[in-house]
This record gives C-alpha cells, structure tokens and sequence, in this order.
C-alpha cells in the first residue's frame, strides 16, 4: 500500500510543475478555431483575430530569419509572395489540416513558399 501511495504523490508532484512553453500567443490557436472564424476569399484584415494572426506569423518569421541570417548567413524572404498570398497559405493550410496549429501553417509557408536569400550574418552581440 506504501508503494501506491507514494507513486501517487510523486505523480501528484510531477503534475505540480508545468512543462516550459516553446511558442506562446496565436502560433498555439488550432486551425479549426481559426478557419470557423473567418471569411476564406477576405484578407487578414478582416477583423482582429486574423490580424492578430497574420501579426504573429510575420513576427514569428521575422524571429526565424534573425536566426538564420546569424546561424548560417541566409533568411526566407518575406517579400518573396506578397501578403495576400502569405495569408492565403496560411488559411488555406488550416482547411487542409484543421487539426493543425497557426504555428504548423507558418513553418509550412516559410519551408515551401518563402524563396532561401544569403544576406550577410549579423555582428554578435556582446
């Protein structure tokens, strides 16, 4: 009887202490959420969740191109597909996967639809 009582409160104690968080914000809103909410041929800013969501994937971009440009001197070009089009990948991934996550529809578009640029690396910071 000890032995179950004390798996039970080490279990207890595990569950006390939350797991660390990789992506936080509207990378972790689930594609279904997004596309009931939304009006598929209307742009991101068609009213303040698909702006907070676009806002998200540009700034989550922008994050994994600082990266790039430091790690290995290259980046995906935000500029290589207009935003319409960004936008469009990213609902249209979500009715494909709505299962999925903001945050899957943005690693998608910036693997298939963002063109690979070299720019020079960064200075590192002191």
């Amino acid at each position: 009887m000890r032995i179950v009582l004390a798996s039970l409160v080490a279990f207890a104690a595990l569950g006390a202490h939350e797991e660390p968080a990789l992506i936080s914000g509207m990378g972790t809103l689930g594609c279904s959420k997004l596309t009931e909410q939304l009006m598929p041929s209307q742009g991101y800013g068609q009213n303040k969740l698909s702006v907070a969501v676009f806002s998200w994937v540009q700034g989550f971009s922008s994050a994994l191109n600082v990266i790039g440009i430091i790690q290995s001197g290259t980046f995906s070009d935000l500029k290589s597909i207009t935003e319409d089009e960004q936008w469009s990948h990213i609902v249209k991934f979500c009715q494909r996967n709505p299962d999925g996550f903001v945050f899957d529809a943005a690693r998608e578009m910036i693997a298939t639809r963002l063109k690979v640029e070299t720019g020079p690396p960064l200075p590192p910071t002191r």
